[in-house]
């Protein structure tokens, strides 16, 4: 066996990516965030002519309507919803204690980390060796993702915005 390693590591290091994945989706909705706003943090709008509704206005007098862009396009929230992975790897021994310690073993944790975990057997794998007859380390990944509801703040944002949207000048041909 050439490559062994603990199957607790390897699980860590698989549910890692997919955490890092999940991070990478909210940076990337959050790049885009910004794509609503203005080198001066101001929310951009468009400005919409329409006919003017209010009472005294005549056939042809137009009212200037601006709305913030941000609420009038769907926000794509994208979480993870599951992750399938099978691979195929040749067991090793059995091996009994702590496995040994990660290369940042020396930085102490926090606090609120809580206790280490209590030494037990660990299985040693080799990812590079398949079995089956499929050939040496052979993996099937399955992601899927969800749309999903904007978080709180994202909503009140919206919210707020779009009730700042509206008519904020009526104006007579010619004018």
């Amino acid at each position: 066996m050439a490559a062994q390693t603990s199957l607790n590591s390897l699980i860590e290091a698989i549910a890692g990516a997919v955490v890092d994945a999940q991070d990478r989706i909210e940076q990337h909705q959050m790049a885009h965030l910004s794509d609503f706003f203005d080198e001066d943090n101001r929310p951009k709008s468009v400005v919409i002519r329409m006919p003017s509704l209010h009472p005294q206005a005549g056939e042809d007098d137009e009212d200037l309507y601006r709305a913030p862009i941000l609420p009038l396009v769907s926000m794509n929230v994208l979480r993870i919803k599951d992750v399938e992975i099978t691979f195929d790897a040749e067991l090793g021994p059995l091996v009994e204690g702590d496995p040994p310690p990660p290369d940042d073993a020396h930085v102490e944790a926090p606090a609120w980390k809580g206790k280490p975990p209590v030494a037990r057997p660990h299985l040693r794998v080799d990812p590079n060796g398949g079995g089956n007859g499929r050939g040496g380390g052979s993996v099937h990944v399955v992601l899927r993702v969800e749309g999903s509801e904007p978080t709180d703040g994202a909503s009140r944002l919206m919210n707020h915005l779009s009730q700042t949207q509206g008519v904020f000048k009526t104006f007579k041909p010619g004018d």
